[in-house]
Parts: C-alpha cells; structure tokens; sequence
C-alpha cells in the first residue's frame, strides 16, 4: 500500500516519492529517524502513525527547523475543513455563525485549530470519553454541522436520531491529491511551515473546487494538486514579506 500511494503522489508532485519504514518506539525516536534521512529528503508525509504521536512529531520537527514534515492525519483535517465549508456555503450559512460539532475530535489533532482559522465561530468538541460528564444529546443542541470522527458501529452522539447529517472520515476522498499538493509546496518553498493557517488557507480555496465523482479522475485530481501548491506557496511568499 505505501508503495502504490508513492507511485500516485510521487507523479503528481512530479518527483520521486520514496517509501521508508521508521521503526520507532517513542515520539521522539520517530522524529529522530526523520531528521536522520538522507539530505535529499525535501519533505516527508507521516502515515500509518498514531494520531496523537504524529501530531506530536510534527510539531517538534517544525520548531526544530527540520523538513516540512506533514501528517496523513493533518491532511485528513484539511479535506474534511474543506468539505465542512463547502456544506455550510451550500446551505447558505457564513463559518462565523454556524454551531459545527465535531465528535472524536482526538482522531485528528489539527482539525479544530484549521476550522477555528477558517473562520467557524463555535465550534465544540467531544469524545467518546467524555460521555460521562458531556452527556452526547446536550453538545447536539442547536448544532448545524457534526463531523464525526467516531463512526460504527454507532454514529456519534446519536445525531441521526436529532435529524442531523454528518460529514464523515468517508468524505476525506480527495486526501491523496492534497498531501500531493502540500509536498510540492514544500519542495518548492523552502523553509515552508505547514501549520493551521496554511492548512486554513488550502481548506477554504479546496471548498468550491472539490469534485462530487469517484473515483477522482486523474485530470481533476492534478488540479486539485496545483491548487493546494499555490495556496501553500502563496502562504509562505507572503509570511516572508511581512
């Protein structure tokens, strides 16, 4: 499977795109095994990582200086910002006035600082763990938008039964084309952060682009790709001015 992702993102990127296995036992072993690949390494996209440990990678890498380092799981949140925007247009709501509830937000660490940057203006968040204390009908009252992250067997906080749709991990298709864009930014721009307002920045420009078919064919794809490219690249170009 990591080879068969490679091939895909490496043509997209228009550069070799190889697989390394990093067996790490510990956040910081991994990070050490990413600043310990060759030179060059432009950039490095985590997968197959614990949610938590990868966020913690990542982060650690970025304050180090260290290669762009970005995570499936970052790239998840972004597609899923995305298609959470895109909702709220079609239903004619503004970010700023919309209630999202997002169920199992500790799948994806990244994803309420990019709703947050997007401009959603209440935002709550829950886990399955919290049931004890945040009975799950109480954070569904007067929500807009649920994004639920928790799934089967049973939708979170029951918010079918309330009347409510969610956008799901199912609707994160394009994901592949995105972490292809956000590598060729990286490769294209050095000293690139990938953080929420990055990630923000795509999202909200991914919004109206993103195509309803699936499979992607190969030509919106590509699209798809140069967009994330010149938004990251236009982010870092304009921080570096500032």
């Amino acid at each position: 499977m990591l080879g068969t992702d490679a091939t895909l993102i490496g043509g997209l990127v228009g550069a070799a795109a190889v697989p390394r296995v990093i067996l790490a036992d510990t956040p910081e072993g991994l990070a050490a095994g990413v600043r310990a690949l060759p030179a060059d390494v432009g950039a490095v996209l985590l997968a197959h990582v614990d949610a938590r440990r990868a966020h913690r990678v990542t982060h650690e890498l970025q304050v180090q200086e260290v290669r762009p380092t970005v995570s499936e799981h970052d790239v998840n949140a972004v597609v899923l910002a995305a298609v959470a925007l895109k909702s709220m247009a079609f239903d004619g709501r503004r970010p700023r006035h919309c209630r999202v509830v997002l169920a199992g937000a500790a799948e994806l660490p990244m994803l309420p600082a990019i709703l947050t940057a997007g401009g959603v203006g209440d935002l709550s968040t829950w886990n399955p763990s919290d049931s004890a204390v945040i009975p799950p009908h109480t954070v569904l009252d007067g929500a807009d938008l649920v994004i639920d992250l928790v799934g089967e067997p049973s939708p979170a906080l029951g918010y079918r039964s309330a009347g409510l749709s969610a956008i799901t991990r199912e609707d994160a298709h394009v994901a592949p084309f995105v972490s292809a864009g956000l590598l060729r930014a990286a490769t294209l721009s050095a000293g690139l952060n990938f953080d929420a307002e990055v990630f923000a920045a795509c999202a909200r420009e991914l919004a109206p682009s993103l195509p309803r078919d699936r499979p992607i064919a190969r030509g919106q794809g590509l699209r798809l790709t140069e967009l994330v490219s010149d938004i990251a690249t236009g982010v870092h170009r304009n921080r570096r001015r500032r």
